[in-house]
This record gives C-alpha cells, sequence and structure tokens, in this order.
C-alpha cells in the first residue's frame, strides 16, 4: 500500500489561509516589486533621488518617502516616476497557486523611451541588503 503524506504546511501557507493576510501579503508583495523596480531603474539609469524630484516638481522628501514605503504610491505616482525615466510599464497578472510558487511575484516589465531631460550623473547609487536603494555621499 502506497500512501503519499502531503507535506507539511508551512507558517506562512497557514496564515495565508486568512483571507484578510493573504490579501495584506499580495498588496505588500505588489508594492514591494514596484519600490524595488523604480529603484533599480535609478541606479541603471545613474539618478539621485534628487535628479528625479526635480524632474516630479517634488522635494527628495517625498521621492524618498515614496522609495522607503513612507509614503502611499499611487498608480499615477508610479507612471509620472516611470515617464520621467524615459520608460513605460505593463503589467502581467497570473493566477495563484501552483503558478505562484513558480514564480512567486507579478512580472512587473518597463520598456525604455528616449527621456524628456537628458540624464546627468549625481553619483554612484547602490542596493541595501532590503533592496531599497540610496544615494552615497551628501546630496
Amino acid at each position: 500500500m502506497n500512501t503519499k503524506r502531503e507535506p507539511e504546511k508551512t507558517l506562512l501557507d497557514k496564515y495565508l489561509e486568512d483571507p484578510e493576510f493573504a490579501r495584506l501579503m499580495a498588496q505588500g508583495d505588489l508594492i514591494m516589486e514596484v519600490t524595488e523596480t523604480l529603484c533599480e531603474l535609478l541606479e541603471n539609469e545613474k539618478i539621485s533621488r534628487k535628479e528625479l524630484a526635480d524632474r516630479l516638481g517634488k522635494s527628495k522628501g517625498f521621492v524618498s518617502q515614496l522609495l522607503n514605503g513612507g509614503r502611499n504610491l499611487t498608480l499615477r505616482t508610479v507612471a509620472d516616476i516611470l515617464h520621467v525615466l524615459g520608460y513605460r510599464a505593463s503589467l502581467t497578472p497570473f493566477k495563484e497557486g501552483a503558478e505562484r510558487q513558480a514564480r512567486n511575484v507579478i512580472e512587473f516589465k518597463t520598456r525604455h523611451t528616449n527621456p524628456k531631460i537628458p540624464a546627468q550623473h549625481w553619483g554612484r547609487l547602490h542596493s541595501r541588503a532590503d533592496n531599497y536603494c540610496e544615494r552615497k555621499g551628501v546630496i
């Protein structure tokens, strides 16, 4: 007799059975992915938060709050940031379940377009362990 045992559930799996927790996790996952993508674009384009703030007509503090998770990122704000960096985004949703385990995140693809304002090198960006970017040196 061959009996297959189901793998033991992890603590996260148990928490995800709660619909409210699962909803909050989905929100957090998307916010983290968008924030990390924006930080990677800034790093790749060698654009500081100060330069991004100037392009957006906002303060450096506003941009830092957005990228550090202290302020809510709206779709309009994400679109504005991508626009001034010369990018557009497309969202590819997928059904949760087996595919969630395989991919684990929604792919947030960007497509580069020519920026309206020429990029200037304002210093080297680097990533901290939590993948949020911050500027080295004095701004």
